[in-house]
């Protein structure tokens, strides 16, 4: 009989859960061979703007979300930016990222967020696929990404 998979968020304490999840759904080139630590882990964890999701099946993670709730300097209210989503590789097709973005948004709609967006790849059909059975809307049809790395 196959495990229960259960979508929630993580909360104070729960640092090392959240980094093994990491570690297992995150490739190391992904994150350029870096980890977050335990201590930045658990600031994220004690800080209420921060959504740590993870699905488990038992003791087991198989998928990941993260997102970050801030201010709308232009309208007011709050938006909430999903960072990242991972479903372990043998899992995926089984509606995990489904349900971790279901989380997130009953999490968000609980904090009366307006809007929660996220971007990705126009050829990534599964994300974009997840993302509009969970009721987002396409905003766009491009996606183009920039980064300013600071500790350069």
């Amino acid at each position: 009989m196959a495990a229960t998979i259960k979508a929630r968020r993580l909360g104070p304490g729960e640092a090392p859960l959240w980094r093994s999840a990491v570690t297992k759904l995150v490739p190391e080139q992904d994150r350029s061979g870096e980890l977050v630590s335990i201590e930045e882990a658990q600031a994220c964890l004690a800080d209420e703007r921060c959504y740590l999701i993870v699905a488990m099946a038992g003791e087991t993670p198989l998928g990941l979300l993260s997102g970050y709730r801030l201010p709308d300097v232009e309208c007011g209210g709050s938006l909430v930016y999903l960072y990242d989503i991972e479903v372990s590789a043998d899992h995926r097709c089984q509606g995990i990222g489904k349900s971790l973005i279901q989380s997130l948004v009953a999490l968000c709609d609980a904090d009366e967020v307006d809007v929660i967006w996220a971007g990705t790849e126009t050829a990534n059909t599964a994300a974009r696929r997840t993302f509009e059975t969970t009721g987002a809307r396409l905003e766009g049809d491009s996606y183009v990404e920039y980064e300013w790395h600071l500790e350069d």
